[in-house]
């Protein structure tokens, strides 16, 4: 090959690599990086007759924008800290990375400006227009934005700790990643909003509006949302420990693998929210409407839900240790494989409820509604059943050693090769039991007022049972 030959080639190359190399040397708009800054203004204070001629030539901009006169504010990085810019019309003006801290933006206009990277701390920017304003990476902690309407504005990895941003507007914006630490959203619109990965830690956000918002891998622990609307809001791995959702409406919302420990949503509306597999110990629940609710896998360890209405719930494989029940009306409800010791179910409403293979062991059931229950194959030993309504309940298989049903009505309940060993039936009336055998009699401990199906003879007391195998030991 000849040295002309390889010089074509070497150039053939260059030209076809030519727009790439041209790419790569021009700024990436794309990447979410602000453009070079070209401002006469970088990183210099402005004063203040400056400032306002600047200001009033962009307002002619916005008007005129086809006179050569009339310049677009470029205040890109300038040092504007404590400007008075109250009532200003900075529309599609460029202040990015424009340090603003302190200034007075009062009832201004920044809608569509480019603000990104913009140190707005501390800075006034009450009832102002920051509609499809771009605030991303800016800093605006401690900054008073009341009233604000900023819907679809950016603001990405912004800084808004302490932020106040009460009765403010913000639908359809972008929080994704920022820092909202005990900022106050008391009132504010946030519907359809995103807030994916925000921190949200003590947050005031009583009776703000979430309706249908992405609240995914947010952290909004010990956040106050009391009398908040998240209608079908996204929550999905969401970390709520302590935080505050009494009389929240939440309805349809996704709670998927979230952490609720500790939670307060007492009186709060849930119907049809979707909990599965959330970590729910010790969270309050009292007198909530969780009817439809599915906690299917969820961890309710110790949780309250005392006068909740869990109608039609599913809490297919749950964790129900030390679960208060009290009072709940679980009617039709799904407990297939749950799981849990100590559970209470006092003066529960539970009749219909699906639970085959449940276990239960130790749990209170006294002057509970089981009517038609399923609890076949059951683990509900040591449970005490106490003046508990059973009639028409299916037990069959079911597990029921050293159980107490003292006073219980076994009318119409199929006990067919149920475990009743060491059983308490004493007062219990069992003569409209069905399946029942009378080694299962014999294994149990009955008394004078247990009544028994005709067929049945009675066996030992129960204390003589027991007098009789001590003496022959």
């Amino acid at each position: 090959m000849t040295q002309r030959t390889v010089l074509v080639t070497i150039l053939a190359s260059l030209v076809l690599a030519l727009p790439a190399i041209i790419q790569a040397a021009e700024p990436n708009q794309a990447s979410g990086q602000p453009a070079s800054c070209a401002s006469t203004y970088k990183k210099k204070s402005v004063p203040p007759k400056q400032l306002q001629a600047i200001v009033e030539s962009h307002e002619q901009w916005l008007e005129h924008r086809e006179k050569q006169e009339y310049r677009r504010a470029n205040l890109c990085q300038a040092d504007l800290r404590r400007a008075t810019l109250a009532g200003a019309n900075l529309e599609r003006a460029n202040l990015e990375g424009t340090v603003l801290q302190e200034a007075n933006l009062h009832q201004s206009t920044l809608t569509q400006a480019q603000l990104a990277g913009a140190d707005l701390t501390k800075a006034r920017l009450e009832d102002s227009n920051l509609s499809g304003t771009d605030l991303r990476r800016a800093r605006l902690s401690h900054a008073s934005l009341l009233r604000v309407i900023g819907d679809e504005a950016v603001l990405y990895n912004a800084v808004l700790i302490g932020t106040q941003l009460k009765e403010s507007a913000f639908e359809r914006a972008h929080f994704e990643g920022s820092d909202l630490t005990s900022a106050n959203l008391t009132n504010a619109n946030l519907a359809d909003s995103y807030f994916y990965g925000a921190d949200l830690r003590g947050a005031i956000l009583s009776g703000a509006d979430f309706l249908q918002a992405d609240l995914r891998r947010t952290n909004l622990t010990k956040a106050n949302l009391e009398q908040a609307n998240l209608q079908g809001a996204l929550l999905d791995g969401a970390q709520l420990n302590g935080a505050r959702l009494v009389e929240a409406d939440l309805e349809g919302a996704y709670f998927d693998e979230a952490d609720l420990t500790e939670a307060n949503l007492r009186d709060a509306l849930l119907r049809g929210a979707d909990l599965r597999f959330t970590n729910l110990q010790s969270a309050g629940f009292r007198q909530a409407d969780l009817e439809g609710v599915n906690f299917e896998g969820a961890r309710l360890v110790k949780t309250n839900l005392q006068y909740a209405n869990l109608r039609m719930a599913i809490l297919y494989h749950s964790i129900l240790d030390g679960t208060d029940f009290r009072g709940a009306k679980l009617p039709h409800a799904v407990l297939i494989g749950a799981m849990g010791k100590g559970t209470i179910f006092i003066d529960a409403d539970l009749s219909q409820i699906y639970a085959p293979n449940v276990s239960l062991q130790r749990a209170q059931f006294n002057r509970a509604n089981l009517e038609s229950a399923n609890l076949v194959a059951a683990d509900l030993r040591r449970a005490t059943f106490s003046h508990a309504t059973i009639e028409q309940a299916n037990l069959q298989e079911a597990n029921l050693q050293e159980t107490s049903f003292s006073g219980a009505n076994f009318t119409g309940v199929r006990l067919d090769a149920a475990n009743l060993r060491q059983a308490d039936l004493r007062g219990a009336n069992l003569a409209g039991a069905l399946g029942l055998t009378q080694a299962q009699i014999d294994s149990a401990c009955l008394d004078e007022q247990t009544k028994l199906p005709p067929d049945l003879s009675r066996p030992e007391p129960c204390g003589e049972k027991k007098t009789k195998k001590n003496s022959g030991r």
